[in-house]
């Protein structure tokens, strides 16, 4: 399991920060297939994480993770749920802890039928009860799919989930499920919300009035293959399961992504992340391509602002799925994915994104972090927690869909970042026209000498662009790796753990001309 984990610790102290952050980037493969994190409950001590794995034996069924780690990301403790006549999987919902030091998380399950599932675990990830339980307005072909899971200060959790009739969720006629349980998962009361259209789940909260806030997206996808209407539907349910209001985007707007999350404010304003959709005129069935964006949703239901996080070129891998309110007050972090189209070499690769706006919604940075192994990587963050030292730690996976003789594809991934996003120290700093032109470009690398991966980015002023290539060469002069520069916010992490022990180079290069070059050391 050793070569599938980066074990690369940085610890970097800035003068707004009183502590040292920590940061690292981590894939884990548990010796398994595929392996992906999904969840995260941060200490002061340690990390919490669950997730979801494939079987390494036939069937191959997807189970459910356990994972404790300590704050540099080092696994303490690492337990499974398996069987081989069912699935278990926590791929989105909430992981919460309980008051007498134990956890709780929902996910869903399947073997000739498919269920929502609570499962129960003591402090030491081992499973104390796994409760499921279908719908009375499901048929039992359909899929449930739990979407977004809460505790209620009432007593027992809140669970919202999608029926539908494929579990990928394509085109076809799906509704929301929303259920109340008891704290043993029995069922309280359900309701169903939903008609002719394609109704999904994404996110759910709960206000100071005990009410729940739902958030969810309408579609007409399964009525029509082209003239899409998507539109953002969030509704508040009170303790009960009525409904007290309900809100859909405008049509006016056009196409915009479902409340993947939200943030309810002090005065019942929501700060919702979503996405700006755009609709592709494909043969047969049209499809959607959608941007990053964020709003904000005031009390009376009006837009007060909104921004969008454009991709350069549009490749339809855009997504947010998780925003928080930073803690000092200072605005929002969201994360999620977004692609690179490559031209020149006719390939679309997809990778973690994470960006920053104020309280107002400007933008105040946005990263990319790019793995290059192969050049059609899938990378996606799913969950985005803040840590003690003021940064932030994400979970996900990297995916590699054409691995190599005795690579995983699919590894869990757990990136640990500082206040600014930043994986190597400095991606924050930006060049000034004032400095001299050699001095305008430069390769930070982290860490040197490395081990496993080699983190670097590109600090270059903003015209830089697609022109920009990066060469690895080894001692001998021999040309190991080249790719393209993605964007002047990328990090770039080069998978580095079967080379041999020695020198290396580095070099940002264009038209022929080495623009700027940095020695590291494998170890």
């Amino acid at each position: 399991m050793a070569k599938y984990i980066n074990t690369f610790i940085l610890v970097m102290v800035s003068a707004n920060v009183l502590t040292s952050q920590i940061t690292f980037n981590h894939r884990y493969a548990f010796d398994f297939p595929a392996a992906i994190l999904s969840n995260i409950i941060v200490t002061d001590s340690c990390y919490y994480l669950t997730g979801v794995i494939a079987d390494s034996v036939p069937p191959y069924r997807s189970s459910n993770l356990f994972l404790k780690t300590d704050v540099l990301g080092v696994p303490l403790v690492f337990k499974t749920i398996r069987s081989p006549s069912k699935t278990y999987q926590t791929w989105y919902p909430d992981f919460l802890s309980t008051p007498d030091g134990g956890f709780i998380v929902s996910a869903h399950s399947q073997d000739s039928i498919a269920r929502a599932l609570l499962i129960k675990y003591d402090s030491g990830g081992d499973t104390i009860f796994t409760s499921s339980f279908t719908s009375i307005h499901a048929s039992p072909n359909d899929f449930i799919w739990p979407r977004a899971f809460k505790s209620h200060p009432l007593g027992g959790y809140i669970f919202v989930c999608d029926i539908q009739g494929l579990p990928w969720g394509g085109y076809n006629h799906g509704d929301i499920w929303v259920v109340k349980t008891d704290s043993n998962g029995i069922i309280e009361w359900q309701q169903k919300i939903g008609n002719h259209w394609h109704e999904r789940s994404y996110s759910l909260l709960i206000d100071q009035d005990n009410n729940i806030i739902i958030g969810a997206r309408k579609a007409n996808t399964n009525l029509v293959t082209s003239n899409y209407t998507f539109q953002t539907y969030i509704f508040k349910l009170n303790s009960s399961g009525n409904t007290i209001w309900s809100y859909l985007t405008p049509p006016s707007l056009g196409i915009r992504r479902g409340a993947a999350d939200m943030v309810l404010l002090d005065d019942g304003s929501l700060v919702i992340a979503s996405g700006v959709g755009h609709e592709i005129a494909i043969p047969s069935v049209n499809g959607i391509s959608f941007e990053n964006y964020i709003f904000k949703l005031n009390p009376a239901h009006v837009i007060e602002w909104e921004i969008t996080f454009p991709e350069p070129v549009r490749t339809g891998a855009a997504e947010l799925n998780k925003i928080i309110a930073v803690s000092d007050g200072s605005g929002f972090v969201a994360a999620g994915k977004q692609g690179v189209l490559q031209p020149s070499l006719n390939a679309l690769s997809v990778h973690g994104w994470i960006g920053k706006i104020t309280p107002n919604g400007d933008s105040l940075w946005s990263r990319l972090y790019i793995g290059i192994d192969q050049l059609k990587n899938r990378h996606n963050i799913y969950d985005l927690k803040e840590t003690p030292d003021g940064g932030f730690i994400l979970c996900g996976e990297s995916r590699n869909p054409t691995p190599a003789p005795g690579e995983i594809a699919q590894q869990a991934w757990l990136l640990k970042l500082d206040q600014y996003g930043c994986l190597v120290p400095g991606c924050h700093i930006t060049t000034s026209a004032a400095e001299p032109e050699p001095e305008r470009l430069r390769l930070a690398l982290y860490p040197n000498p490395a081990a496993e991966y080699l983190n670097f980015y590109l600090r270059a002023p903003a015209g830089v662009g697609s022109e920009v290539s990066f060469r690895i060469f080894d001692a001998g002069g021999r040309l190991l790796r080249e790719f393209p520069h993605a964007s002047a916010d990328a990090t770039y992490v080069v998978s580095v753990w079967d080379w041999p022990v020695g020198m290396y180079v580095l070099q940002c290069v264009s038209g022929g001309q080495v623009l700027a070059v940095e020695q590291f050391m494998k170890q």
